[in-house]
């Protein structure tokens, strides 16, 4: 009797080992695949974490290579003094003995740019005194330059020198119209790009970069097709010319004329008399573009 129960007993023990081991295998390959499983997402993240960083990497080396280098500020000195051709009016007082009249003509200006190390001062340096006009212009040149640019020219002295073949007539010009092309020659100065010498234009700098209107736009074209210019640049807006249209009516032995002023583009009437193109533009950026061009 004792022998039977200690049989069933250890059949018992036999039978609770077995399904224990059984229990215990099986959370043992459960445990393994969950193990496998975790290495498996973790390398699948690992990688899309290294493509992600590598990705970055080249879209910063990327957007470096994109962004301009600094100008370096001390190569600014002893500039070599690039010069740009401006075009402006003066007045032209003429007399025929009882009455006088005025009149405009075209002027074509010489401006030179040097850099120099000082305390930023801005100076406008010509053969004759002039207005307040140029050195308005002058200043307004500098700081839109600067902000183009992105240089600081505080520790700087910007000397602008302007002439024409008439110096003596230079006091006369208006030198507001000469600011536009006064920034152009200093930011490409500065960016170390040559300006193309068959571009000409007129146009005041305002001090958000804006070309402002200016006035004897005509006259101004017919001087630069003169100079051998190949592109005017003018104020958005100014690329137009009166043209006079007249009329005759007889009646008897009397004849009745009557003329009337008409707009009409510029360009044509240019590109037929010089070869030379007018076009508008509206920002100093666009000015820039079209002088750092070679095309003509």
């Amino acid at each position: 009797m004792a022998s039977r129960a200690l049989v069933y007993t250890l059949s018992i023990v036999l039978i609770l080992s077995v399904i224990i081991n059984y229990i215990q295998y099986h959370q043992s390959n459960v445990l393994q695949q969950s193990i496998a499983d975790y290495k498996e997402q973790n390398n699948y993240y690992l990688e899309k974490l290294s493509k992600i960083a590598s990705e970055k990497s080249s879209n910063v080396q990327e957007n470096q290579s994109s962004i301009p280098r600094p100008v370096n500020i001390q190569s600014l000195n002893n500039t070599n003094l690039e010069s740009i051709s401006a075009v402006a009016v003066r007045p032209v007082l003429q007399s025929d003995g009882f009455f006088e009249t005025t009149t405009y003509v075209g002027a074509v200006l010489k401006i030179t740019v040097q850099i120099r190390d000082g305390s930023g001062l801005v100076l406008v340096n010509t053969a004759v005194p002039t207005g307040v006009d140029f050195q308005t212009s002058a200043r307004t040149a500098v700081n839109v330059a600067q902000k183009i640019t992105m240089v600081d020219l505080s520790k700087k002295d910007v000397i602008f020198s302007i002439s024409s073949e008439n110096s003596s007539e230079l006091q006369a010009v208006d030198g507001g119209s000469a600011g536009g092309a006064m920034t152009v020659l200093l930011i490409s100065d500065i960016s170390g790009k040559p300006i193309n010498s068959k571009v000409l234009m007129t146009g005041t700098i305002e001090p958000d970069g804006s070309i402002g209107r200016i006035g004897g736009v005509s006259e101004k074209a017919d001087a630069a097709g003169k100079y051998g210019a190949k592109i005017f640049l003018v104020p958005k807006g100014q690329g137009v010319t009166q043209v006079e249209s007249c009329d005759e009516k007889r009646e008897g032995v009397f004849i009745y004329r009557s003329c009337t002023l008409q707009e009409k583009p510029l360009s044509p009437i240019t590109e037929s008399q010089y070869g030379m193109k007018v076009v508008e533009i509206d920002d100093i950026k666009s000015a820039v573009a079209y002088f750092n061009s070679n095309q003509t």
